[in-house]
């Protein structure tokens, strides 16, 4: 590239900048209201929710417009938002969420788009009507929302973590870790096992050969190394612990009560002890065993990125449609097994093995996990 033309691509995009900041200038008073905001036939449902909400009509006469929670205040976060915007006409013209259908499909995804902005930048849209330093709390009508409230900006949360659905409906959020569970379903029903590592998304059975007896049960999420591959038979390989006294289980760390094997009374002996050690915080003995069993190919993932992924949506579907998820690393992971009996009535809808899988996930992602590729 010779000299006169890296000028002239210099130019140009002078040029272009100062085209985008005069037409910002220009146009924003027009872009920015909500009549302009709901013009397209893709925002009637979202219109009706918010002209419900006390965003729209309140005691105080207070209105909050579309531009208010969804245009950034200061010139240059509003080009931005502005040149993002063009990601919406490109739907509108490619007709991506024209049907309430579409709209309720894509609901889930626009609005976790829109929470992860928010939280990035600290509910800055939120803040630019709501003063923190203005809250009194002992004139909420409730205490404990003022108390939970106070405690968690004292704590660094940010309004997005606990204030969802003001304005707009609610998404589905079991929809993101259903979508992903029929990806995990479809690649285990007729897989071709070509790594190393595999693991159960749901429960599987291990056999001492490849007809018998059950002789344990695998949960979802423990990581199997396969020995031997024979098709639609798996020998595969657990390394865990199992507490001095208790041969009923195998976990998946010293100390942890991170289940990976129930072995049925036949194979209690049958794991293999490659080292020992006692917990002086505990009194108690530990043992570093394997254990190798045969099962079925069938319900086995190897994309282990993936089945986290879900881990991650049980977890933000469930934990966090209530009120914010609490992060896996504000417990212990022992302790997290106290704290998904408290919340299970909450969690009906879970099958036993999708509790048992988010269990796993945040335990594996625990405070004092530390060494874990999970």
């Amino acid at each position: 590239m010779n000299k006169n033309t890296k000028i002239a691509l210099t130019l140009l995009a002078v040029m272009g900048l100062a085209g985008i900041f005069l037409t910002g200038v220009a146009l924003h008073p027009a872009l920015a209201t909500t009549d302009f905001c709901v013009s397209c036939h893709e925002m009637e449902a979202p219109l009706a929710e918010y002209q419900q909400s006390a965003h729209f009509s309140s005691a105080s006469g207070v209105r909050a417009e579309c531009s208010s929670c969804h245009v950034t205040e200061g010139f240059g976060p509003t080009l931005y938002d502005k040149i993002d915007a063009l990601r919406h006409v490109y739907g509108h013209f490619t007709s991506s969420i024209d049907t309430d259908e579409k709209y309720e499909a894509s609901r889930l995804r626009m609005a976790e788009r829109v929470w992860a902005d928010m939280k990035e930048h600290d509910s800055r849209e939120c803040r630019s009507c709501h003063n923190q330093e203005g809250f009194e709390f002992d004139k909420f009508q409730s205490h404990s929302s003022a108390k939970r409230m106070s405690k968690g900006l004292d704590d660094g949360k940010t309004c997005i973590d606990c204030h969802k659905g003001l304005v707009h409906t609610m998404p589905d959020m079991t929809s993101g870790y259903k979508a992903i569970q029929n990806e995990l379903i479809t690649a285990s029903t007729d897989p071709d096992i070509e790594t190393g590592i595999v693991f159960p998304l749901e429960t599987v059975i291990g056999y001492p050969k490849k007809e018998g007896n059950r002789e344990s049960r695998i949960l979802g999420g423990t990581r199997l190394t396969v020995l031997d591959n024979e098709g639609k038979w798996l020998k595969v390989r657990v390394d865990g612990w199992k507490q001095d006294g208790v041969d009923a289980m195998i976990y998946e760390l010293q100390g942890k009560r991170i289940f990976s094997v129930a072995l049925d009374i036949s194979a209690r002996n049958k794991s293999t002890i490659h080292s020992t050690m006692f917990d002086e915080d505990t009194e108690q003995t530990w043992h570093k065993v394997s254990y190798e069993a045969w099962v079925s190919n069938q319900g086995l993932i190897e994309d282990e990125t993936k089945l986290w992924e879900y881990g991650e949506k049980l977890h933000s579907g469930n934990c966090g449609s209530c009120h914010m998820a609490v992060p896996a690393n504000h417990f212990l992971a022992n302790q997290w097994i106290g704290v998904m009996k408290d919340m299970k009535r909450n969690i009906r809808h879970l099958s036993k093995e999708q509790y048992r899988f988010l269990q796993k996930y945040l335990q594996l992602n625990a405070k004092d996990v530390k060494e874990t590729s999970h």
